[in-house]
């Protein structure tokens, strides 16, 4: 249940959010991310934002598929969650974090799937 959330929380956050630092915005269509009205899948940094200038993540993006470091905060600022995503699926280890910064468990993926 747990991967499900985490699963649609990262979609969620790609499709209202956009990339403040180049001023590009980033949305997700049939399962990769584009810049806005971009014909090519986004290679590259990305920092999503909550509707204000607060960062609700920032990872990297390879041919459209989250790959690499990706760290999700929280309103307040603090780390949410952060992990490792190859060839757009959840890889290596994941922490998850209270709002007041403790850790509230780790999880394993392989693949996408919790091992």
């Amino acid at each position: 249940m747990k991967k499900i959330i985490t699963i649609l929380l990262a979609v969620i956050t790609l499709f209202g959010c956009s990339d403040k630092g180049s001023a590009e915005k980033i949305e997700f269509r049939k399962g990769l991310i584009y810049t806005h009205n971009g014909d090519m899948p986004y290679t590259g940094e990305a920092v999503l934002y909550y509707d204000d200038s607060n960062i609700e993540s920032r990872g990297y993006s390879k041919n459209g598929k989250s790959d690499g470091e990706w760290t999700y905060y929280f309103y307040n600022g603090k780390v949410k969650r952060k992990g490792s995503y190859l060839n757009g699926k959840m890889d290596g280890l994941w922490i998850y974090y209270f709002h007041n910064g403790e850790v509230e468990g780790e999880v394993n993926y392989r693949d996408g799937k919790e091992i």
